[in-house]
């Protein structure tokens, strides 16, 4: 029997497997993990993330987490006994100025970020150019501002990084293995089938993410996630006009983000949705509870349409004044697994008392090491690194009943009938 089996080889799942048999490894009882995938690992959302790492954020919880994770991705030998490289470039971020020539939200942002010794600040436009190159457009009524600590994953590193760590630490990796059935008594899990055999453990961990509603609702489990698409595209730039070693640019005028890729490519995607109809509408067609998972890896569903490779071209010309002579390299439909409130399900479940979660908010890259390790405190009655921010506030518990009807109304409810839409729009 396992101490704990992981469901789900994402960077998350994987993160936490290492994390714990860590823990385990220094108890030295000899008992093991076992992280379970149905595919390989890293295959899915995980392979096709951008990679970026910031931490300054307008809500003070995100931004902690963030910085504690900046840290430890910096330090990975601490917590997954090696190293990996990083592109640490900085970033700079991009938005309009209000009437009177300011920016008073990210300059209240940046004197709160100095409080947690993160320096998020405000650059001249000729600064930004000289940390860019002169293909940068700007903007008299834009502000800008620098943020030296942020850095950049290649994803193929990090997928590599994980294998490496997982045999250094002695996690048990089962890939192309699928979970069939869970096995339940009482209010704990004893077992789950696969294609690949029975698998008995003290703990379980539900890391699936996307796949998450359609896997634990065989068990009575509501877990309300779902995925959002967002369209992924790269130009195949010149070394002489944007180097490798470009700022991550989030620009908020044009609500977009540019990095630079290895080989010299400039990748482009658009950011999630943040209003709360918006995040509704995601859910309406409840695409986890019937293929939301599978969706992902069909690759018809990962191609780019014409139009949304021109929209992507429009954009980028408002912000680099070559990216007409550039290249379209490649392009793909990445995606969000994203929850009612853009926030992670962490921590133990509210029904089984010894099943765990790690999933959603589609920011799994950036906080990888901060919620692997957290889970792994949690499952082992420790909490040094929980106390540093407000770890409870994303619990499974959050979404009562109560809480799903108000949302679930935001896109079936009255106030979305034609006749109530009628009525807004006179």
């Amino acid at each position: 029997m396992y101490h704990t089996v992981i469901i789900g080889g994402g960077c998350l799942g994987a993160a936490t497997a290492v994390s714990l048999q860590r823990k385990l490894n220094s108890i030295g009882k000899g008992e093991k993990v076992c992280l379970i995938e149905k595919a390989v690992l890293c295959a899915a959302e995980s392979s096709r993330h951008s990679g970026i790492v910031r931490s300054a954020n307008a809500d003070p919880d995100a931004s902690m987490m963030a910085n504690l994770s900046t840290k430890m991705w910096k330090d990975l030998s601490g917590i997954w006994g090696l190293k990996m490289e990083l592109d640490e470039f900085g970033a700079i971020w991009i938005a309009k100025k209000n009437e009177d020539g300011e920016n008073p939200a990210w300059s209240e942002l940046a004197e709160r970020m100095k409080k947690i010794d993160l320096t998020f600040e405000e650059i001249s436009s000729k600064s930004a150019i000289s940390k860019c190159g002169t293909t940068l457009i700007t903007d008299e009524n834009e502000s800008y501002f620098f943020e030296p600590d942020a850095f950049q994953l290649d994803p193929s590193i990090l997928r590599s990084t994980l294998y490496n760590a997982i045999d250094a630490n002695g996690v048990d990796l089962y890939e192309k293995t699928e979970v069939d059935s869970i096995i339940f008594k009482g209010n704990e899990i004893i077992g789950c089938t696969t294609n690949n055999g029975k698998f008995d453990a003290k703990n379980f961990v539900n890391a699936t993410g996307a796949w998450s509603s359609q896997l634990f609702s065989k068990i009575g489990l509501k877990i309300p996630v779902t995925i959002e698409p967002v369209s992924v595209v790269n130009w195949m730039e010149s070394p002489r006009q944007i180097k490798y070693e470009y700022p991550i640019i989030a620009d908020y005028t044009n609500l977009c983000y540019f990095r630079s890729w290895r080989g010299n490519k400039m990748h482009a995607h658009q950011p999630r949705k943040r209003s709360v109809y918006e995040i509704a509408k995601n859910f309406i067609n409840d695409l986890t509870a019937v293929n939301g998972g599978e969706y992902l890896n069909e690759p018809m569903n990962q191609s780019l349409a014409y139009n949304q490779i021109k929209n992507y071209e429009d954009i980028s010309k408002k912000r680099f004044s070559n990216i007409d002579k550039t290249v379209y390299a490649s392009g793909y439909r990445s995606f969000f697994d994203i929850t009612p409130d853009l926030r992670f399900i962490l921590g133990k479940d509210s029904k089984y008392t010894n099943l765990f979660h790690n999933l959603g908010s589609g920011q799994a890259m950036k906080y990888c090491p901060v919620l692997g390790e957290s889970v792994a405190e949690e499952i082992m009655n420790e909490s040094l690194m929980t106390k540093k921010f407000d770890y409870k506030k994303f619990s499974i518990n959050r979404f009562g009943d109560d809480y799903m009807k108000a949302f679930w109304n935001l896109v079936q409810g009255e106030e979305n009938t034609l006749h109530r839409q009628g009525k807004n729009t006179l």
